[in-house]
């Protein structure tokens, strides 16, 4: 129960974070964002936010939203 708390939790700091983007955490344990045909998977949380990150600074740096 603890464990489905703390996925939900940071769920919705991922989604506060980056907006447009869909997140889930997949039974094998690895997190996910969709946006559009983008695909972002990781074992790990923090990865996961880096990447995003490094794709919302491309995009900004490519003058599209």
């Amino acid at each position: 129960m603890e464990e489905t708390a703390m996925v939900t939790h940071r769920l919705g700091e991922l989604a506060a974070e980056f907006s447009g983007w869909r997140f889930g955490r997949g039974g094998s344990g690895y997190w996910w964002a969709v946006r559009g045909n983008e695909l972002v998977r990781t074992l790990s949380l923090d990865e996961l936010r880096a990447r995003l990150n490094e794709l919302s600074s491309t995009t900004a740096a490519n003058g599209a939203s």
